[in-house]
């Protein structure tokens, strides 16, 4: 195994937040890419060098997959899920299906509370919805650009 390799699978190995994972999610999904074709060329010159075979993206791959349980939070659920969605993986599909229908309902429901604050804060005359013809929890991306804007106008910027 190569040294970077063995740095990246540490890295992995270890990581239980966002920060920990570092450079290692995207760095493990162009070895991984590697190991399946040596052709393969990622642009950075420490990982075209390395020398890596099946079996070593194979033990970066469940890495990766031993890493998505050790925290929920979506940065670090989506790097993860970033690195192994570059595979092509189809033995992944039930993976992708599960994570699909988990942040689906958190989605939904976190909608639902921020609908709701935008509601509460037009029925106190603030400056939300203004213009709009109707109002509906599922209008999602409404729903965001108005919090979105409401909390910029109040000095409040929230990242993503």
């Amino acid at each position: 195994m190569g040294e970077l390799t063995e740095r990246v699978l540490d890295k992995i190995n270890s990581a239980k937040t966002f920060e920990d994972l570092g450079d290692g999610a995207w760095m493990t999904s162009d070895l991984m890419r590697r190991s399946l074709s040596a052709d393969y060329h990622s642009g950075f010159d420490e990982i075209d060098r390395e020398d890596i075979g099946e079996r070593e993206g194979t033990q970066l791959r469940n890495a990766l997959l031993n890493a998505l349980p050790r925290n929920a939070d979506p940065g670090y659920v989506c790097s993860i899920l970033d690195a192994l969605r570059r595979t092509g993986d189809a033995e992944l599909l039930p993976l992708w299906v599960e994570y699909l229908a988990k942040y689906l309902a958190l989605l939904k429901a976190s909608n639902g509370v921020v609908y709701t604050s935008l509601l509460a804060l037009r029925d106190l005359n603030e400056p939300v919805f203004k213009g709009a013809s109707s109002l509906c929890v599922i209008d999602v991306e409404r729903n965001v650009k108005e919090a979105q804007d409401y909390l910029r106008r109040h000095g409040i910027t929230v990242p993503g």
